[in-house]
């Protein structure tokens, strides 16, 4: 018997020994698959003894880690999608130290990348009519689980292999390998190899930014219009938010079924031990979900809570999906449930009414709503003391997912901001202190809950850490050390942008910061500027780019507004909205990365003003975006017009305007009064030859006129034919004489690509 326990033992340590080997070449190959020399070198019977032994001494009760395809196709950059079973259970699945699981990925030609799998409860979001309208109806599924998605960006075959860090433990699964086929899918947008001031595509092809935003999305439904009405439109770039709060789509945000941010009063006490409590006095308390939440007809579901009475009599009245739920505190002192049956027409949630009947007061906590036989909860908002940093609103979540789908089956390129400023901005006053580290590592963890759950995405452009920081806050460390982060672990290095409150030119400037992001309204203290957006525009573009003169820059925020940025009444007055048509082509031929980004974003949609896009989204097409432009030579005769465009040396781009035509100087309906006629162009700085001017409609972006000019004495005069208010051309260097491809300084290496 001691011998045999001697064997045993000394049989264990082998295999432990041997086993602590294996894992180290996994851990330094990033190979499961890797075996340890020594157990190949066994003999045969040694092996099996090992083997068994191994079995009954050290078997793991655990259920082993396993990849399920959840996609069924494997496309060049098209998401591939698994769900991971077998991650142990832990106090918070969105914190990568307490759970950090993360899937290893072997390319076809050798190289290795690490993609963040992230935890996600199932929700189903389908349009369904409410009343005049259909919108979403949002009803939680399923249990929740770990995924991790992924979209590979060249063919071959791949492996995958998730690991699992639970404190202590880390667990492994086996190799999951797929053959990844061709696609005609595009893939990502970069900075452009050819001249960094731009951006491109994958494939080398450029990519400007036409762009609007939608920020505060409450509906997909409504953001699907939305989304194809810009898409037909031309638009290819749209900012979004997911830091709204509590008035439209937040990942991280203060989020209460008892109040809203706007009007903060909810109705809580706090016991000795720091917990809140809901108090109902009289009646009625209201419990009004911030999402619009769905429910089954004719299901069958459990409400409860956690109450307490001040006196004896004291009882609670509830009102719930047209049920009336009574409850006295003598028939179970301090806990509740009741269940009921839904009707054959009811699909959703409407206001929760709670009142106390009997005299004194009741304090409520832990208010559930689930379908019975699920442990899925409805009222995920309804809890006082629920976590906001570090907490992930899925509904929420679940609405980002189908936004992004929506954007890559239109086409459009997103820009997600990410962080509600007011959880942060306060944290970050002082670089040296503990809770500016807290502030980063908070940032630094829902990021990267960011790029795992959407990084996959090809319509993902950049991340916006949030939305107008005050440039006065101490930032540099946080976007340099945030910064780097995000290139550890998006293994796409998205573009990374910020913006402010104000003009921020050290975080235009910032090397962590790959877009430079600028936002400026028309509004009455600026003056002059107000009066004219041409000229305002094309100031704030050249004071945008002299402080980022060597990397992409976007207008991101612009519209007409009051003095305390609030809509103008002047939008309405612009019947025609001259104003957005203006600045769009001042703006796209201003030398930034893309047009100005209208905020107005509602008004749009409800004039149907999309048609300004569709001119200027055809024209900067046929701009050579990385070929070294610089701002053309160009001038026009008579102090009327005015002209703004692009050149290289064989090629210009440009917009011609009649500088009455401004929003100031229009009729009501956008029309220009007077035609003009004769009116003579003199570009400059091109080589000599003969060029082809092609004429367009800005409007319509179709060429109206070809003419054909030759330069004399370094100089090309073009007459426009007649126009009311604004037409544009593009002069290149006719067919059969060679052309520049741009400047060599311009051609630099890309460090953002991987």
């Amino acid at each position: 018997m001691v011998y045999t326990l001697l064997v045993l033992g000394s049989m264990k340590g082998s295999i432990m020994r041997r086993a602590k080997t294996t894992r180290r070449g996994w851990e330094a190959t990033g190979d499961p698959t890797q075996q340890d020399s020594t157990l190949r070198r066994s003999n045969p019977q040694s092996m099996i003894a090992a083997l068994f032994y191994a079995t009954l001494l050290f078997a793991d009760p655990r259920p082993p880690l396993t990849l399920v395809p959840v996609t069924h196709t494997a496309e060049r950059n098209c998401r591939i999608e698994f769900s991971i079973s077998g991650v142990p259970e832990c106090p918070n699945p969105y914190d990568p130290d307490a759970a950090d699981v993360r899937v290893m990925v072997r390319t076809p030609h050798g190289g290795r990348l690490v993609m963040p799998a992230f935890y996600m409860e199932p929700f189903e979001v389908t349009p369904r009519r409410r009343g005049e309208a259909t919108v979403d109806w949002l009803y939680p599924t399923g249990r929740p689980e770990w995924r991790v998605r992924f979209t590979p960006t060249e063919t071959g075959s791949y492996s995958f292999a998730v690991m699992a860090t639970i404190g202590k433990h880390t667990l492994q699964s086996e190799p999951v390998r797929l053959k990844v086929k061709p696609s005609s899918r595009i893939g990502f947008v970069r900075v452009s190899r050819r001249d960094p001031r731009f951006l491109q595509l994958d494939d080398g092809r450029p990519f400007f930014a036409v762009g609007q935003n939608v920020a505060f999305i409450k509906d997909v439904q409504e953001t699907r219009g939305i989304f194809g009405k810009l898409a037909a439109n031309g638009v290819n770039y749209v900012r979004v938010w997911t830091c709204c709060e509590d008035w439209g789509m937040a990942i991280e945000a203060r989020k209460s079924a008892w109040a809203r941010s706007w009007d903060w009063k909810p109705p809580y006490v706090t016991d000795a031990d720091g917990r809140r409590w809901v108090v109902i006095k009289g009646g009625p308390v209201t419990c009004n979900p911030t999402q619009r939440m769905g429910l089954r007809p004719n299901t069958r579901y459990r409400l409860s809570a956690t109450v307490r009475g001040s006196e004896p009599t004291s009882a609670i009245s509830i009102e719930v999906a047209g049920q009336r739920i009574e409850w006295h505190p003598r028939a179970k002192p301090g806990a509740f449930s009741a269940e009921f049956t839904t009707g054959p027409d009811t699909w959703w949630l409407e206001t929760i009414r709670l009142s106390a009947v009997g005299g004194g007061e009741i304090a409520l906590r832990d208010l559930s709503l689930r379908e019975v036989g699920s442990d899925r909860e409805i009222l995920w908002d309804a809890d006082p003391d629920r976590a906001v940093l570090g907490n992930y609103n899925q509904a929420d979540c679940a609405m980002l997912d189908g936004v992004v789908e929506e954007a890559e089956r239109v086409g459009i390129r997103l820009q997600l901001c990410l962080l509600a400023r007011d959880l942060y901005m306060d944290r970050l006053k002082d670089p040296a202190s503990a809770e500016y580290d807290r502030a980063m590592k908070d940032a630094q963890r829902l990021v990267r809950y960011a790029i795992a759950r959407w990084g996959y995405s090809t319509s993902v452009a950049a991340w916006e850490y949030w939305n107008e920081m005050d440039p006065g806050r101490p930032t540099s460390r946080f976007y340099d050390e945030v910064g780097a982060y995000v290139e550890q672990s998006d293994p796409y290095r998205r573009l990374r942008t910020t913006s402010a409150w104000a003009d921020a030119p050290n975080d235009w400037r910032h090397a962590r910061i790959d877009v430079a992001n600028m936002h400026w309204y028309l509004r009455p203290a600026e003056g002059e500027l107000y009066r004219d957006e041409v000229v305002a525009v094309l100031k704030k573009a050249r004071q945008l780019r002299e402080a980022a003169p060597a990397k992409p820059a976007l207008f991101a925020e612009f519209g007409l507004a009051r003095d305390n940025w609030q809509p103008s009444p002047d939008m309405r007055a612009d019947a025609a909205y001259v104003h957005l048509h203006n600045a769009l082509w001042a703006s796209a031929l201003s030398g930034l990365s893309g047009t100005v980004m209208a905020w107005w974003w509602e008004d749009i949609d409800a004039r149907d003003a999309y048609r300004h896009y569709r001119g200027v989204s055809a024209f900067v097409r046929r701009v050579p975006w990385l070929s070294g432009l610089k701002t053309a030579h160009v001038r026009t005769e008579g102090e009327r017009w005015r002209a703004v465009g692009l050149s290289t040396d064989s090629a210009a781009y440009v917009w011609v305007q009649d500088s009455r035509a401004v929003r100031t100087g229009r009729t009501a309906t956008g029309a220009v009064k007077e035609s003009s006629v004769g009116v003579h162009l003199t570009v400059g700085a091109l080589r000599a030859g003969t060029y082809r001017i092609e004429w367009v409609d800005t409007d319509t972006g179709q060429a109206i006129r070809a003419d054909s000019a030759t330069t004399a004495n370094g100089l090309l005069r073009v007459t426009a034919p007649p126009f009311r208010g604004d037409v544009a051309c593009a002069i290149e260097l006719a067919s059969g004489q060679p052309r520049s491809t741009g400047p060599a300084s311009r051609m630099r290496p890309n460090r953002r690509t991987p």
